[in-house]
């Protein structure tokens, strides 16, 4: 029979042409009116690419808005990774600019210093660079003229003697103003962030602490997603990013007033910064031969710093190539249908079985491979979202792999009481992997630095989940009475929370040594005043440390354990919320650490 030929014929470019010559000839046979079946062709080779073209260009405007939601996702997250890595180092130079060591030195007679007193901050600065992790940390006097650094040691890579009057952040810390600036580092070569602090006494500004800080590890970071991540300064000129050939390219062509200004703070060095081509604002763009979503926010870290992300739209583009395939052949094969069915009873039983046969083999292969087609996507889809997920956590996975590290280093060297402390952190690590997904945001959310009505009972129930790994795997045993949640306090919840979780990491390492270790924390209120008060049962604070305790860089832990700057922060937070931050001893034994603070008036 014919079908059965067309069966045999169907698998090679032949049989194909084989079967429609034949169809040709059963229509024939029909006495089918050639002007319609010619109109009902011609409207077919309309519709067809008709609704390809439509289903493309709707599939891609989809696949678009898709990838710069997902890019706008991405903005966040690493607008917030870098500002951690700025966070790492300015607490440096705030502290350092008010250190007598540095006042006093600065404050010398013209040239005419103490080469003793240099020589041992920069030994200093040395050793707290060495600790922070941080490019540089040195000293300028009013001329821009370096007196102290932590390179010192470094030959002719040292910034010991070098002047840098002509840079911005210089400049701004000579007026009296923190100076914040990026560039490309004219001794060492090697780009970096500069945080500057002025230097004063007695209302005269005497110099400025400079911090250098290196992007590597930023970079690195950023290299794990499949997205393009860069950040612009105020000229358009990428300066950081996860793709090395990009560095130090400008958005457009610069313009003579950006030459001009680049050249005078020698910002870049003698860079060429040729242009990418991209254009800020453009949603869809592309960068040599490639095709991107753009997205871009404005960062608060830097003097008109822009992060920007690229989302590659080829698969995309491949998904809405594939959705018009699937247009053409759904609309050719809605038209054959329609045209046999209105025209079925003017044929031959025999070939309306065969017409519906021929239709019904052809509507389950369709389904076949619109199955195919929607599995596809799911697998498209989950691999994204695995993707991201698998680059969100890329930061516990890195801490937990250095803590196991740590750890089989510690037990080889018999230390297993600090071994056991990495693998607690280790088991802390992967609980937060498990919640990450549903509290990204809330970890990543900005501090609003202003003080507001505050729940004590929330901010302290937030801590002691942020800690609830540590104080179990010690077997510390909680003494807590959650007071009325309407006790209102005036504060800012994310900073008093950052001043709970160091105490109670403070009492947990100070009870390390007990047999029975208990922490109590309360609340009183006084009148207008509300304290909250944490105790342990530790051996308590020595009388020469008690006057202190709260002093920068002053720590009683081992090397390594800390700068000793944890305590002074804490107290210069509670501080900045009108508050006070206190210590003393139990008289039945243990350190009582009592914050302060003022109760909250409800409206």
């Amino acid at each position: 029979m014919l079908s059965e030929r067309r069966m045999e014929n169907s698998g090679t470019r032949h049989g194909k042409r084989a079967w429609f010559r034949e169809l040709g000839a059963e229509l024939a046979v029909l006495h089918e009116p050639w002007p319609l079946l010619v109109a009902f062709l011609g409207l077919l080779v309309l519709l067809v690419p008709t609704a390809a073209w439509q289903t493309v260009r709707w599939s891609e405007r989809q696949a678009y808005e898709q990838l710069a939601a997902q890019g706008r996702d991405r903005l966040t997250l690493y607008g917030e990774m870098l500002h951690s890595e700025l966070e790492k180092s300015r607490n440096i130079p705030v502290v350092l600019s008010s250190d007598h060591q540095v006042i006093d030195l600065l404050a010398g007679p013209g040239l005419i210093r103490d080469n003793e007193r240099i020589a041992a901050l920069d030994r200093r600065l040395q050793e707290l660079n060495a600790e922070v992790g941080a490019s540089a940390i040195y000293v300028l006097d009013t001329t821009g003229l370096t007196i102290a650094a932590s390179n010192w040691a470094e030959g002719v890579g040292s910034f010991v003697g070098q002047r840098f009057d002509f840079r911005p952040y210089f400049l701004a810390a000579v007026h009296g103003r923190p100076g914040s600036y990026f560039a490309l580092g004219m001794t060492s070569n090697r780009p970096g962030h500069y945080l500057a602090m002025p230097v004063s006494s007695g209302g005269r500004v005497l110099g400025a602490v400079v911090v250098k800080t290196s992007m590597d590890h930023l970079e690195r970071g950023w290299s794990g997603g499949a997205e393009r991540v860069f950040v612009t300064d105020r000229f358009g000129i990428v300066f950081v990013t996860n793709i090395p050939a990009w560095r130090f390219r400008s958005l457009e062509p610069l313009g003579p007033d950006a030459i001009r200004a680049l050249k005078a703070s020698r910002q870049y060095g003698d860079e060429p910064l040729p242009p990418l081509g991209l254009v800020p604002g453009s949603p869809l763009t592309s960068v040599d031969g490639r095709a991107y979503v753009m997205v871009s926010q404005p960062l608060s870290d830097g003097d008109g710093w822009t992060l920007h992300v690229l989302m590659q739209v080829g698969e995309a583009r491949a998904r809405a190539r594939d959705l018009g395939l699937l247009a053409v052949a759904g609309v050719g094969l809605t038209a054959l249908i329609l045209y046999f069915f209105i025209h079925r009873g003017r044929m031959q039983r025999r070939h309306t079985r065969e017409l519906e046969e021929r239709v019904t083999e052809r509507t389950a292969a369709l389904v076949e491979k619109q199955d195919e087609l929607v599995q596809a996507a799911k697998l498209a889809a989950l691999g994204q979202m695995s993707a991201g997920m698998a680059h969100e956590i890329n930061q516990p996975l890195a801490a937990i792999r250095s803590y196991a590290d740590n750890g089989k280093t510690l037990m080889d060297m018999g230390r297993h009481d600090l071994a056991r402390e990495n693998l607690g952190e280790i088991a802390a690590l992967t609980e937060r992997m498990g919640r990450i997904t549903g509290q990204l945001k809330l970890f990543a959310r900005k501090s609003s630095r202003s003080a507001e009505p505050v729940a004590l009972a929330a901010v302290v129930d937030g801590a002691l989940a942020l800690m609830f790994g540590r104080l179990r795997a010690d077997g510390v045993e909680l003494d807590w009475e959650p007071p009325d949640d309407a006790l209102l306090v005036r504060g800012e919840e994310v900073r008093l929370q950052q001043v709970l979780v160091n105490l109670l990491r403070n009492a947990a390492d100070a009870m390390r040594d007990q047999d029975e270790r208990r922490l109590s924390v309360r609340v009183a209120a006084d009148g207008r005043q509300v304290r909250l008060i944490v105790r342990d049962n530790g051996p308590g604070i020595a009388p020469d440390v008690l006057p202190r305790l709260f002093d920068p860089f002053f720590t009683t832990k081992q090397a390594g354990d800390g700068l000793g700057l944890g305590l002074s922060i804490s107290e210069g937070i509670v501080r900045d919320l009108d508050g006070q931050l206190t210590a003393a001893n139990h008289p039945d034994g243990g350190a009582v650490f009592t914050i302060t603070l003022s109760r909250a008036e409800v409206a």
